[in-house]
């Protein structure tokens, strides 16, 4: 009996000395060298800094995966289940519902219903594998890989030619739309996330899109709430294209381009996406959205305005936006705005007063409290507006661009702008 006790004994000792031989190797493998990403583990009283990257290696260990299988975890995201799937050295990762926080796009979190990432480790302990979001068989699919470096984790994002109606389903508890709405064309993109930077950049490209059964087509036949649709002179509209979307006549009522260009200027300074809107999401805006900053709203905005450009066109896209956009002091529409700043016709501007008056369309209640607090214009702003006026002619534009560096609105619109002033004052902004 004291031989099998021996026996026995040796044999837990054995196994505790196998465990700590692993636990020190692993320990060991986990000590950061210069230069690497680090993160300080704690353990009540115990706290130990490890290299990221090494950790990550030995998680993505295929014997690492095969302990974790059948497991959940609860994450910041939702509770995610780790799953064995019926293929070679191929795992899967199920959050359902799961939430994700990118404030790029929005301050609240994005919630899809389900969210389903395979992971296929290579020998290099490279990860790579498929991604699902939302309900299949409408999930937007695609693929991921990873690439672990020293001080850093690249994770690569793919879809290719993907219907984008997919797209715009994950945010379907924000686009009510989307119940009567047929959104058709394709989607591509490439994105990348690396950490710890957070840095994120993303490269889509839609094709095609169309949408219909939003009743836009009823604005063919409606005036505008607050202003007149139309004379409104041969220099204001050119104008306001040039200061606020200079492809107005080349985009499909939104610009991709632009949109991506300020997310990457929006996610340098920690905002959420604004800016970009074209006149017809503008337009869209004003009549259908509402302003608050969301990436329900955004999107929103985008669908009724690849819509509204395809059932009034472009020409009463602009007329409508000039007739209802607000030009601060409460005004309304460009008309109530020649007269309340300039006292005349907006038919009669001249091509420096419409550039001011434009320059006014992206900000007007900053701008006029700007006025009022300096005694002149945004100059930088009026130039470069007057830089992007489409079409002139060389002589005109020098000639412009001339004026614009010492022009000077009338009293009348210095009046205007210290009663905004005055009234940002007194509450308090």
């Amino acid at each position: 009996m004291n031989k099998w006790i021996k026996i026995f004994l040796g044999a837990i000792l054995g196994l505790l000395l196998s465990a700590a031989l692993a636990v020190a190797v692993v320990l060991r493998s986990l000590t950061p060298a210069a230069g690497d990403w680090t993160h300080t583990v704690r353990l009540g009283p115990w706290s130990r800094e490890i290299s990221v990257p090494a950790a990550l290696q030995v998680a993505s260990h295929p014997i690492t995966l095969r302990l974790l299988e059948g497991r959940s975890f609860d994450t910041p995201y939702g509770t995610v289940h780790w799953q064995a799937v019926n293929a070679p050295n191929t795992w899967r990762a199920v959050c359902a519902p799961c939430t994700l926080r990118l404030g790029e796009l929005g301050r609240e979190p994005i919630r899809v219903s389900r969210v389903e990432v395979t992971v296929v480790p290579d020998m290099a302990m490279k990860l790579q594998g498929t991604f699902a979001l939302g309900d299949a068989p409408q999930a937007l699919q695609g693929r991921w890989s990873s690439r672990i470096e020293k001080n850093q984790l690249a994770l690569n994002f793919s879809v290719v030619d993907e219907p984008v109606h997919r797209a715009f389903a994950l945010f379907r508890h924000e686009l009510p739309e989307l119940e009567r709405a047929r959104v058709e064309g394709r989607l591509n993109l490439k994105a990348q996330w690396r950490l710890p930077s957070h840095e994120f950049t993303i490269k889509p490209r839609i094709d095609g899109l169309h949408v219909s059964g939003l009743g836009t087509e009823a604005l063919l036949h409606a005036q505008p709430a607050c202003g007149e649709a139309g004379d409104f002179g041969a220099w204001l509209p050119r104008a306001v294209i040039a200061a606020e979307d200079q492809r107005f006549h080349e985009h499909p009522g939104f610009d991709l381009g632009e949109i991506m260009s300020a997310w990457a200027s929006n996610q340098r300074g920690g905002e959420a996406l604004h800016g970009a809107s074209t006149l017809s999401q503008q337009l869209a805006k004003l009549l259908y959205t509402g302003d608050n900053r969301s990436h329900g709203r955004k999107l929103r905005e985008l669908l009724y305005a690849v819509e509204l450009d395809r059932t009034l066109g472009k020409a009463r896209v602009l007329n409508f936006y000039l007739a209802m956009a607000p030009w601060g002091d409460g005004q309304c529409g460009a008309h109530a705005a020649a007269r309340h700043y300039l006292d005349k016709p907006v038919s009669e501007l001249s091509p420096m007063e419409a550039v001011w008056l434009a320059t006014l369309l992206h900000n007007p209640d900053r701008e006029l409290a700007q006025l009022a607090r300096g005694g002149q214009v945004n100059v930088e702003r009026v130039v470069w507006v007057a830089d992007q006026l489409r079409p002139v002619s060389r002589r005109e534009r020098d000639a412009l661009l001339k004026a614009a560096e010492r022009w000077a609105p009338p009293r009348q619109a210095l009046t205007s702008a210290m009663a905004v002033s005055a009234s940002q004052a007194a509450a308090g902004r």
